[in-house]
């Protein structure tokens, strides 16, 4: 398999996992708290980056296990899939009638307050680990990557083919934060402007926009995990 076949495989899930409004409102909030947007935006992202490839190791790792097991039969994949699919429909569920914040967001927000008179390694510090964990705790996200390396690792197709694969899995899963941080770093006031109302729609309206996704592809690969077992 070549790096454009492999690449297509992975794009559905690639766009799926960039669904965060979590992540979104975060790095807004962030950048309209800071005095250093490009600073803060650019070390908010690079924690981000971090969380990605671990979870693209062990998605890659558990594809690797699959295969060398061979364990990579259609029904082992369905019965996988299936299950994958289960869960996304009840982390839907539960961000509707989840509330808008808890404990984890309030530690988030609350660690988001970085003092204009501290060094800037220490705010490097402070952003980094701010994206590091937003993304940490973005299940929703994670579970779509980590479906997407677990295709890597079973398809095996080379280390140019994987290595393009996960740049486009990296790219379009964190676009989310890149395009606004685009903005930010080239037209820091426009972006600034912009992205306020976004971040207030956001906020009113991003659990029921993530659960109404989820639901829907949750459903989606738990009919192809029915498909692969010859039930539908």
């Amino acid at each position: 398999m070549d790096s454009t076949q492999l690449a297509i495989q992975i794009i559905p899930l690639a766009w799926a996992a960039a669904v965060s409004p979590t992540a979104l409102s975060f790095f807004l909030i962030m950048m309209s708290l800071t005095d250093k947007p490009r600073l803060a935006g650019l070390s908010f992202y690079f924690g981000a980056i971090i969380v990605f490839l671990i979870t693209v190791i062990i998605g890659i790792m558990l594809g690797d296990t699959l295969t060398s097991s061979g364990h990579t039969d259609p029904g082992t994949v369905g019965a996988v899939d299936m299950f994958l699919g289960a869960l996304l429909v009840l982390l839907g569920i539960r961000n509707i009638f989840g509330k808008k914040s808890d404990n984890h967001s309030g530690a988030l927000l609350k660690y988001l307050q970085v003092e204009e008179t501290a060094s800037n390694l220490h705010k490097i510090k402070r952003y980094f680990t701010v994206g590091f964990l937003t993304f940490l705790i973005n299940f929703s996200t994670a579970i779509f990557v980590l479906a997407a390396a677990r295709q890597i690792g079973m398809t095996n197709a080379g280390v140019v083919p994987n290595t393009i694969a996960i740049i486009v899995l990296l790219i379009i899963t964190l676009v989310v934060i890149e395009v606004p941080l685009l903005f930010f770093l080239l037209l820091p006031k426009t972006g600034e402007k912009a992205m306020k109302p976004v971040n207030t729609w956001i906020s009113n309206n991003g659990n029921y926009l993530i659960a109404a996704f989820l639901i829907c592809i949750g459903i989606y690969i738990v009919y192809n995990g029915l498909g692969k077992l010859g039930m539908a």
